[in-house]
């Protein structure tokens, strides 16, 4: 079922109005056209798939794929879908850009095309949760946009530098990515693999056993 972030993202792209989300193209459906014609994607989780309908849409269009990650959420249990919240909290994670190679791996081979842009979005949240059935504990039912707090554009392969923790050392490796990041070191293992794909990042041997990479703007 499609969650109201992702049909709230696709209307602020499609420009609010909502008249051009859901729009059938040949033998696909986009998610909506931007006022200035570009196709418009919003993932909100695994890139993967939407390999096969890239390849077919970015001959001849322009594209523009909408990655958000949570920065906070605001966690509202209720009885029942879309009923009152019994109650409210403010969860202590937190995201950032970084959080976004998670799932632009599997674009990685994609980023230095000329027709397609990747825009990472990070958003704040409701987070509904209701009762599990059968089991107890809380599920989720949905997630609610709040607000947007930053847009990261990238373009060419040198653009992920801006999803990269400040001061890291040069060269770096996924350990060094991990503690600047402040995420598990499989995290940084996924950022390290999207950066060397995209070709924004190469390998330079190895430090303390770990492969080494240096990013040419950080030289």
């Amino acid at each position: 079922m499609e969650s109201s972030l992702h049909r709230e993202l696709k209307r602020r792209f499609a420009g609010g109005d909502g008249s051009w989300v859901e729009v059938r193209l040949g033998r696909d459906r986009v998610d909506a056209i931007a006022p200035d014609g570009r196709l418009v994607e919003v993932q909100c989780g695994p890139t993967s798939a939407l390999r096969p309908k890239l390849g077919r849409l970015l001959p001849g269009n322009q594209v523009l794929v909408a990655q958000p990650v949570i920065s906070a959420r605001r966690i509202l249990r209720l009885e029942t879908p879309g009923g009152p919240a019994r109650s409210s909290r403010t969860s202590p994670r937190r995201g950032g850009p970084f959080d976004a190679f998670e799932h632009l791996v599997g674009l990685a081979g994609l980023i230095s095309h000329p027709s397609l842009e990747v825009v990472v979005l990070a958003v704040e949240v409701d987070e509904e949760r209701i009762p599990a059935r059968g089991r107890r504990g809380y599920v989720v039912a949905d997630r609610r946009l709040r607000r947007v707090v930053s847009e990261t554009s990238i373009r060419v392969p040198a653009d992920l530098r801006a999803l990269l923790p400040d001061d890291l050392p040069d060269p770096f490796t996924t350990r060094d990515l991990a503690e600047r990041s402040g995420r598990p070191e499989w995290l940084a293992r996924r950022a390290a693999y999207c950066l060397r794909v995209a070709g924004s990042a190469v390998q330079v041997g190895c430090l303390d056993r770990r492969r080494a990479y240096r990013v040419p703007a950080l030289s």
